[in-house]
């Protein structure tokens, strides 16, 4: 019946658990589809502000112009040719690498660095380095830096409630914003991400898990999930620390979200994922995602057809 009535394979009826009992009604849920009619329009998304949200380098560049609160980066990498102060060295062996974090972390005052891939997405082949073992770290990564083109960034230090959560990793709001037909940059949901057992990222791609966020009341609401490709697991504690979710109060969501619409009104694309992390102090942009995942949304809130805006969304571009 759902490839019947969306009108095409029903691969995401698998995808979403939509065959699982606690599925009300699977018409609510957003197709494939309608997915990508959304994050394929030229009125929704524009070249011109993703190409700054796709790179992590011009990403932090445009924060800082913008006043947004983002991970202070202290060097970066294109390939062989390493930056720090506005220094250039070219990087030609292992000790090499190895003396220009040393030279970093003792300069900075810092004691890990938090790298990813300069157009990286998705969590992937993001390095934890620390000072503490920095040469066993190198040894091991160096191919891929030499490689690649990296941002090292600070470490975020989260809030104590959220460590209390999971401190292995830095655990993330993923707020969607959506800019209307009168220009006035809106929330459309909250989820938060979680990381478990030896992983230091929280993206579903990694084998995290999310659960929804209630935007009146900044709780965790419902049980959590894993993608379907991790195994779907559906959690109610967090496996490693028991701390149970639903409920669970957030702090600063109100400032998270103000957070959310200010870099939406800075870097307008009409439709954008942020990662915001939450400090002591408050909360902090780590990404804007061009082409968020609306399937993992869609099923944190039970389906995204419940939403107002997303049905405006869908009237507008189906016109």
């Amino acid at each position: 019946m759902y490839g019947m009535d969306k009108k095409m394979l029903p691969t995401d009826y698998f995808r979403k658990y939509l065959y699982r009992k606690d599925v009300v009604n699977y018409k609510n849920y957003i197709s494939l589809k309608e997915y990508y009619l959304i994050t394929g329009s030229k009125k929704m998304v524009f070249p011109e502000i993703s190409s700054i949200l796709k790179n992590k380098l011009n990403f932090y560049n445009y924060c800082l112009n913008s006043k947004l609160p983002t991970p202070t980066l202290w060097s970066y990498n294109f390939r062989a040719h390493w930056f720090y102060k506005n220094e250039k060295e070219v990087i030609n062996s292992k000790q090499d690498a190895l003396a220009f974090f040393n030279r970093v972390f003792k300069t900075s005052n810092i004691d890990t660095l938090f790298l990813k891939p300069t157009l990286g997405e998705g969590g992937q082949g993001c390095f934890l380095l620390k000072k503490e073992n920095l040469e066993s770290q190198i040894e091991s990564i160096y191919p891929d830096l030499i490689s690649n083109s990296y941002v090292h960034q600070a470490y975020v230090d989260q809030h104590d409630t959220i460590n209390g959560i999971f401190s292995n990793s830095v655990n993330t709001i993923r707020i969607d914003t959506y800019i209307d037909t009168n220009n006035e940059a809106r929330v459309l949901s909250a989820l938060m991400r979680f990381g478990m057992g030896n992983t230091f990222t929280d993206n579903t791609h990694t084998g995290g898990f999310y659960v929804s966020l209630n935007l009146q009341s900044g709780k965790l609401q419902g049980v959590g999930r894993q993608d379907i490709v991790e195994g779907g697991k559906i959690i109610t504690e967090h496996p490693d620390t028991k701390v149970t979710l639903n409920g669970f109060q957030i702090p600063f969501y109100k400032e998270a979200f103000q957070l959310a619409i200010k870099a939406s009104n800075a870097l307008p694309n009409r439709i954008v994922g942020w990662d915001v992390a939450i400090t002591n102090q408050g909360p902090i942009l780590l990404e804007g995602n061009e082409s968020p995942s609306l399937h993992v949304t869609d099923v944190a809130c039970g389906g995204y057809l419940n939403n107002k805006h997303i049905k405006d969304v869908l009237l507008e571009l189906k016109n």
